[in-house]
């Protein structure tokens, strides 16, 4: 009779999933039934995947789409009763929490002490509210998934997300000891996963011997990254409610009495930035098995089936040992046919202009590089547009100064620049420009293919009248000479469909 309070617990555990059996049960039109202990469990299952996605919640409504999406399938013609979804939702959530808002309550006589007992317990609890739109969340508790864990052996890769949940339930109580045991138990997962893809790594050379074992590979290498990306954002938010509970426990005005917590969760921290550190690894890990070794696995495959192609007796015997059609026996040789290709090499080759640069190097790039799209440096393109707009703005002060002419010289622009903004002068960005606009040698604004990104940009929106921009080097050694930069006068023309550009 020793632990007989915790068989009854483990048992009563399933009493809301039996009261819903004798509660509801939906027919079908082709004699198929549905009780509630199957909604019921459906229902669990639901907030359990919320649970591990990262949303936690789930209102009424969604509960009740969901289970629409699971019982269709199975509702073959017209239903002899059509079910309400979202009654036969809320009915189910009320079952596993009482509408009092109260734990649920099970009595039992203890034959261990001899007298009757409660067991209370809390499957699904109210989250959050949404005011504006009248609606309750709610989210899965410590008994909905006891329940869910009883029912079956989940598989090892999900042992980890099962630990953060129940180390997430014993900071919560405050159970900052087990929460340690709980943290080297994550640690071990960690490890685990770790030897786990290595070996993936290894099986993927020595298995990948066709197109669907290629497939097949690449969707569990994808399913690994997806829950490692998972993993990895509920254990910042694990760190970031441990670093809650410590500073709470800390502002307390008396700490001696809680010495003891605040080692121990000042302890969990620790152990915990080192199983995430570990983890952090595990997710360079998996994008290196998504890249590097996924393309070796297909170069090894192509290779393969190069290696394995005999064309003695793929090719030959196939057109000379069966009489082929004409169409059929040209479409079998067409890939092996290769226009006639002959190397030369003429002597007057060596009078022709020779380009010197390193064969491994890239060619410089003649304006200012559009960035790629996955590198966010906005702050990077918005000073350099300014900058340019800036100048292109004195430039139109100056040439409708000068009766809005269509030509300058860079000097005479210059000498206008150290009049009004003579700051300019003393950057090497300002210089920068002109250089870059000589090598384009002629600069199109109006080209409305123009990237938002590109430096050239707000030019464009700010002087809508200009169309493009030509300089052009002056003949001899005219050199503009400023206390930090020098630089070759140049000449500089215009074009614009305003009658007077800088208006």
């Amino acid at each position: 009779m020793d632990g007989f309070h915790e068989r009854m617990h483990r048992l009563l555990l399933m009493a809301p999933l039996y009261a819903l059996q004798r509660r509801r049960k939906l027919s079908f039109a082709d004699g198929s039934e549905v009780t509630g202990m199957e909604l019921g469990m459906v229902s669990l299952l639901y907030f359990f995947e919320l649970m591990l996605g990262g949303t936690r919640k789930g209102s009424v409504r969604e509960l009740a789409a969901h289970l629409q999406d699971k019982l269709a399938p199975f509702a073959v013609g017209d239903a002899k009763d059509k079910p309400d979804y979202e009654k036969l939702a809320r009915e189910i959530i009320t079952a596993f929490r009482p509408a009092t808002g109260r734990r649920s309550q099970e009595e039992f006589f203890n034959l261990e002490t001899g007298r009757s007992e409660t067991a209370q317990y809390s499957y699904i609890k109210a989250y959050s509210a949404d005011i504006d739109s009248n609606e309750q969340f709610y989210a899965l508790d410590e008994h909905g998934l006891e329940l869910i864990f009883i029912t079956k052996e989940f598989f090892s890769e999900y042992q980890l997300s099962i630990n953060q949940l129940i180390l997430r339930k014993q900071l919560e109580r405050g159970q900052f000891a087990l929460a340690l045991r709980q943290v080297e138990e994550m640690r071990l997962d960690v490890e685990t996963i770790r030897q786990n893809i290595v070996k993936l790594k290894g099986e993927m050379h020595r298995n990948i011997v066709s197109d669907d074992t290629l497939e097949r590979y690449r969707k569990l290498v994808e399913d690994i990254n997806n829950r490692l990306k998972g993993e990895e954002a509920e254990f910042k938010e694990l760190k970031n409610f441990v670093r809650e509970t410590k500073a709470r426990i800390r502002e307390n005005g008396d700490l001696s009495a809680n010495r003891m917590a605040y080692e121990n969760i000042s302890e969990v921290e620790a152990r915990l930035d080192l199983v995430h550190g570990k983890h952090s690894q595990l997710l360079l890990l998996g994008i290196e098995l998504g890249t590097t070794a996924l393309k070796e696995a297909q170069d090894a495959l192509f290779f393969t089936s190069l290696d394995s192609f005999n064309f003695e007796q793929e090719i030959t015997s196939r057109f000379f040992g069966s009489p082929l059609p004409i169409g059929a026996a040209r479409q079998l040789i067409n890939p092996f046919f290769q226009l006639q290709q002959a190397t030369v090499w003429s002597p007057l080759s060596i009078f022709q202009p020779q380009r010197l640069e390193k064969q491994a190097g890239e060619r410089p790039e003649l304006s200012f590089p559009d960035l790629a799209e996955d590198e966010e440096q906005p702050e990077i393109i918005r000073a350099i547009q300014q900058l340019n707009g800036r100048i292109c703005q004195l430039l139109a002060g100056f040439l409708a100064a000068g009766g809005g002419g269509r030509e300058a010289l860079l000097g005479d622009f210059c000498a206008y620049v150290e009049q009004h903004e003579g700051e300019l002068l003393a950057t090497k960005q300002f210089f920068m420009f002109w250089i870059l606009l000589h090598r384009k040698g002629t600069l199109l604004l109006a080209d409305k293919e123009m990237s938002e990104k590109s430096p050239y940009y707000l030019m464009r929106s700010e002087l809508s009248g200009l169309e493009d921009i030509h300089v052009s080097e002056l003949p001899g050694r005219d050199v503009l000479e400023y206390p930090l930069f020098k630089i070759s006068n140049m000449q500089i023309r215009v074009n614009y469909k305003n009658a007077v550009f800088g208006r």
